[in-house]
């Protein structure tokens, strides 16, 4: 038995383990990590019971010990591991993360700010809440300026941004959100739960919530318009007409987000549930497993293991090719911080006709 970290739903542990045939712990340790309780009826977490399979039942429980990864295995849900096993990451399943989503109740999540302040999104139940991303490495860091602006327009309107770094890079957000000064929450999101719980694939994106905790506009480019995909590599510019409808394109959002703030449901861009679940995207079980390969890369990296860290994250990256916050992660940046090296440029320029930012659907937005 050794001293294992188990990264869970519900937070980091470090627990006695076994790793013999699986992840062996003390029931009371299970149910720390992960709710889930052993019983006379099987694996228990509130109102739900998984019977533990009679012909199969020392596989799950032996010796007075919960084995979680042979239950995770049964249940379908995804897990990851560090080589030695001193590490364990325990994921959420692909159809519990599709369920949540259909259910337009908001997922939750703490992070933390700058000074290490705890936020949850459930600090802000009964504002509107526009939840938007952004990363040191991408060119949408300069959007918390203009997230500022809004914030001061419309935060006595019972409004507020919650805007959350996709960044695991030392102190990489810290001059973008020190410069912007931003009187709004300004998160940091090293393992990019927020990604996973809302299954985002890209930044900027954005999610719309409302006082009740409901989603009312589900994970969206936050306005962007691929501009970029102009730029001329010789002078380093980007024609005029295309920054024009960037600028218009982004402008057009912001607009909407006034409209929602200030009418609420009745706003022409709020919309039904029927409209928002048919705007939900869900993840699949190899994106289930890409976020749990990211997130224990992460900690490997932040513990000096960088080999094998960087081995999973580019399984991450294998397992979910579309996701370009995994990739551009854990890609390397530039002299002025951005991940837009020959590599990003090759894999831009393999989309072809296929979108680097989809379109909003929203009127007056360019296609």
């Amino acid at each position: 038995m050794t001293i294992t970290t188990i990264l869970s739903e519900l937070g980091e542990f470090d627990l006695i383990a076994g790793s013999a045939g699986g992840l062996w712990l003390a029931p009371d340790q299970a149910i720390a990590a992960t709710g889930w309780a052993l019983k006379p009826e099987g694996f228990c977490r509130g109102d739900i019971c998984v019977p533990v399979p009679a012909t199969q039942a020392e596989t799950f429980v032996a010796a007075g010990k919960v084995n979680l990864a042979a239950f995770w295995d049964h249940m379908d849900m995804p897990t990851a591991h560090s080589d030695d096993g001193d590490v364990w990451v325990l994921g959420e399943g692909a159809d519990n993360r599709a369920a949540t989503l259909r259910s337009l109740d908001a997922p939750d999540f703490t992070l933390s700010d700058l000074a290490g302040v705890a936020h949850s999104l459930s600090d802000y139940r009964g504002k509107k809440v526009l939840l938007a991303t952004w990363a040191s490495w991408c060119g949408c860091r300069q959007d918390l300026g203009l997230w500022q602006e809004l914030y001061e327009e419309l935060k006595e309107q019972n409004f507020t941004v919650i805007a959350v770094a996709m960044d695991s890079r030392v102190d990489a957000a810290r001059p973008w959100i020190e410069a912007a000064k931003p009187s709004y929450p300004a998160l940091i999101d090293w393992d990019h739960r927020v990604s996973d719980l809302y299954n985002m694939v890209n930044v900027p994106q954005a999610v719309w919530i409302d006082e009740g905790g409901r989603i009312v506009r589900p994970t969206e480019n936050a306005g962007a318009y691929e501009s970029f995909r102009s730029l001329d590599m010789k002078t380093m510019t980007i024609p005029e007409d295309k920054m024009t409808i960037a600028a218009n394109a982004k402008a057009t959002y912001v607009n909407a987000i006034r409209d929602w703030v200030r009418l609420g449901s009745d706003s022409d861009h709020a919309y039904s549930a029927g409209q928002a679940n048919a705007h939900t995207a869900v993840p699949t079980s190899d994106i289930a497993q890409a976020h749990c390969h990211f997130r224990l890369g992460q900690f490997l990296l932040r513990q000096d293991r960088e080999v094998e860290g960087r081995r999973h994250l580019a399984e991450a990256s294998r397992l979910h090719p579309t996701s370009w916050n995994i990739w551009r992660q854990a890609a390397d940046v530039n002299e002025i911080g951005l991940a837009a090296g020959p590599d990003f440029w090759a894999r831009v320029n393999a989309l072809g006709n296929d979108y680097y930012y989809p379109p909003v659907d929203m009127a007056e937005m360019p296609a």
